[in-house]
């Protein structure tokens, strides 16, 4: 055998251009799939560690004014494992800065209730009269040090508590401190824990319980939790609906999702191009055979050695992917880090790691072996006389009118298409998927940019967001458009509590139907999002409970909101109040007239939020993922530049006989040219139509990924997307062809003529 490892080697030296697409295949395909599960698997090992060191509770329940007899009654429910009563406040800080800054505040009796980690400072204490412990990412956006005074201003009154440490809450892991913000806004809002002896003492009352934080074994006891707290019940979350930790737990899907649809590609490639290159070789080595076979080498030691071409190829290229896969994986971390908190960043692999580099290395090896187990088997005379190439008319040729405008060039291209259906199907798919990929890459960005202009441009069009004390004051006060949001218990719905957002009249909320008809009185408007989780229909009758109110109403659907944000329910407030709603609003919504400096001298404002701010924060969100989505239009464009590569290598070598035939009866070389351009061609052109509907598929698909039951985000095909994924997807193959092309001039035909000695 030490002859047939000789020629393996000569062999790989001598053809190292088609086979490095596949080394390139299987390499990426292992690279993808393991970089990207290093990434979302120590994400997800990371997240499970912080959650489940830090006891988090399974839900969050917020209320007024908690009695003791309704903690009795939660403790009793089945699968109610504890209850831990809380207090909570927002508070305003004093800054030197132009722009607002707010901390929400949680009292602690304990220190053993904390699910925080003090990351520098002291420990939690509950005899600590004056302290606070705030998250270290505010902290650390705003120059604060352990010891400092921080100023703060609660129901109306000011005063100085010493930040007594730094602390990461596994409730917090994606804080961003209102619901009005998309991404984290370090610089502006904080989270903070206080005893409750100081927190009682800063506002000279006794402070009642407005929080709960139940564990239980049944996530789901909203029902249960409506019928105690009735009307006192504000909002209800459990590890699924809090934003603060599922907008972590679902990212970890996200990045999943992406790398098992990057490796399905790229190993149905691999699996194509070892096929291919080994019938190639087979086919342009029937000397080699006739003599291996002449000197005694059985059929299983020559399919072995077909076989090992593949097996060693394979390897080299998965072993490699699986070197080089932890720089991938905490690259992607790196582009996570400024969202999420964690206090340990892991990157962790399964076994499923392992099985798909086995899976790739068999793989490869089985193509081998599928591509050679036949073309191996016969005489050594058979194989020294050559394998003729058998001349097929394929079914175009009977349409004669058609047929007769192509030039020779064409008729050749397509003749060969036909013949060699296995080489054009890898072109086609590898085109497609570029086409796809590139769809994706360029969308995914174009389509949450569109997100964002849309909800803070068309949707709404304010100039600040107001929270008030008194609504009527502040309706005497200016002029805008009131809000009321509150949770709801939407009757159908998909298990989740929405948003019911009663509106008055005003210009600014623009929101419109699918039929582009805008809010009006007589009826509910769901949003699309919801309208499409639970099956909603205009027509359908709703029962909806809004929370802190906790009567039942019904009312008609009348139109399916295309607001992306807010994922709820809009009703007119005087249609809300005729069905026996009372209309009590903290939410107004200004224009441009109302100036900051009158703002901030009015005590009835509790907090300004400008739609300016809101946009820069989401397009911070876009900008956090701007390298995932390049990293997949790298990868498409690697992908169609190796496959067509490959494709025109392999036209090339098993042709040049054709080729210098070609010459001899009178084609010149630029005709020859023109057949590898029309053969690059007619792969390109059927992959790229098939890539397009795939590619706004997948775009769709993987858009959706991004959701959640307070955010659709939705595909933004747009012509500009195609044209640009179009372009660089013909411009790569324009630029292989080229490439392969030149070489077609360096042929001898003395030596492409030689027979068979």
């Amino acid at each position: 055998m030490k002859y047939l490892d000789l020629k393996l080697r000569r062999d790989l030296r001598k053809n190292w251009q088609q086979f490095f697409s596949v080394f390139l295949m299987s390499l990426l395909s292992v690279l993808i799939f393991v970089g990207l599960q290093g990434a979302w698997h120590g994400l997800e090992k990371s997240l499970d560690s912080f959650i489940s060191s830090s006891n988090v509770p399974d839900i969050w329940v917020q209320t007024t004014n908690l009695t003791d007899y309704e903690v009795d009654q939660i403790k009793s429910l089945d699968g109610v494992k504890s209850v831990v009563p809380e207090a909570r406040i927002t508070t305003e800080i004093d800054s030197k800065s132009n722009s607002d800054k707010y901390l929400i505040l949680d009292s602690f009796i304990t220190s053993s209730q904390q699910i925080a980690n003090v990351t520098e400072g002291a420990k939690f204490s509950s005899t600590v009269d004056n302290g606070i412990w705030i998250n270290k990412e505010y902290a650390a956006s705003n120059n604060l040090s352990v010891g400092e005074n921080l100023k703060i201003t609660l129901a109306g009154k000011t005063a100085n508590v010493k930040i007594l440490g730094f602390v990461q809450s596994a409730d917090r892991i994606y804080f961003t401190g209102s619901l009005e913000y998309i991404a984290p806004n370090y610089n502006n809002y904080a989270y903070g824990y206080i005893s409750k002896n100081t927190m009682d003492k800063l506002l000279g009352t006794q402070v009642p319980s407005n929080l709960i934080e139940i564990y239980s074994s049944n996530a789901d006891i909203r029902d249960e939790i409506e019928d105690i707290l009735g009307n006192k019940l504000v909002t209800y979350y459990n590890q699924k609906t809090l934003t603060d930790v599922s907008e972590a737990t679902d990212r970890v899907g996200q990045i999943r999702n992406l790398s098992y649809l990057f490796s399905f590609i790229f190993i149905l490639l691999a699996i194509l191009a070892m096929f291919t290159t080994i019938r190639r070789l087979i086919e342009s080595q029937t000397k080699e055979i006739a003599v291996i076979k002449a000197l005694g080498y059985s059929n299983s030691q020559v399919t072995r050695h077909y076989i090992s071409f593949g097996l060693l190829v394979g390897t080299i290229g998965a072993v490699l992917g699986a070197i080089v896969s932890p720089a991938m994986s905490w690259f992607v971390l790196e582009t996570q880090k400024t969202m999420f908190s964690l206090p340990n960043w892991h990157i962790a692999y399964s076994w499923s790691s392992l099985l798909i580099i086995i899976l790739v290395i068999l793989i490869c090896s089985l193509s081998a072996y599928f591509a050679s187990r036949k073309a191996i088997k016969g005489l050594p005379a058979v194989f020294l006389r050559g394998k003729s190439k058998e001349v097929k008319h394929v079914s175009i040729e009977r349409i004669s009118f058609l047929w007769n405008k192509f030039s020779d060039e064409t008729k050749w291209a397509v003749r060969d298409a036909f013949i060699n259906r296995v080489r054009v199907l890898m072109g086609i798919i590898g085109v497609s998927g570029s086409m796809m990929l590139l769809i994706a890459g360029i969308g995914m960005p174009i389509s949450m940019n569109h997100l964002v202009d849309k909800a803070y441009n068309e949707d709404f069009s304010y100039s600040k967001r107001l929270t008030v004390s008194d609504y009527e004051l502040a309706d005497k006060t200016y002029d805008g458009q009131w809000v009321q949001i509150s949770q709801a218990h939407f009757s159908k719905d998909d298990g989740y509590n929405r948003l019911l957002i009663v509106i008055s009249q005003g210009n600014f909320v623009n929101a419109t139907t699918s039929k582009g008809e805008a809010i009006k009185e007589g009826g509910l408007y769901v949003t699309n999002g919801f309208a499409e989780a639970a099956n909603i229909k205009v027509g359908d009758k709703m029962k909806v409970i809004p929370y802190h109110d906790g009567k039942e109403y019904t009312f008609k659907v009348k139109g399916i909101v295309t607001s992306e944000t807010n994922q709820g329910a809009y009703i007119m407030s005087s249609t809300f109040e005729k069905a026996g709603g009372a209309f009590n609003p903290s939410t107004l919504l200004v224009g441009d007239n109302i100036s900051s400096r009158q703002l901030s001298n009015d005590s009835n404002i509790q907090s300004v939020i400008k739609k300016n701010n809101q946009e820069r924060n989401a397009y911070d969100f876009v900008n956090s993922l701007m390298s995932v989505f390049l990293m997949i239009i790298g990868f498409a464009l690697l992908l169609v530049v190796v496959v067509l590569y490959n494709l025109g290598s392999l036209n090339f070598v098993e042709r040049t006989r054709d080729y210098a035939t070609l010459q001899v009866l009178g084609f010149s070389k630029r005709n020859l040219q023109n057949i590898t351009m029309n053969e690059n061609l007619i792969t390109t052109s059927v992959g790229w139509m098939i890539g397009i509907p795939m590619g706004i598929l997948f775009l769709r698909q993987y858009v959706a990924t991004f959701s959640t039951i307070r955010i659709e985000y939705t595909a933004y095909v747009t012509w500009q997307v195609l044209l640009l994924a179009s372009l660089l997807v013909w411009l790569t193959s324009l630029l292989t062809t080229v490439v392969i092309s030149r070489r077609i001039k360096k042929i001898d035909m003395v030596e492409a003529l030689k027979g068979v000695e």
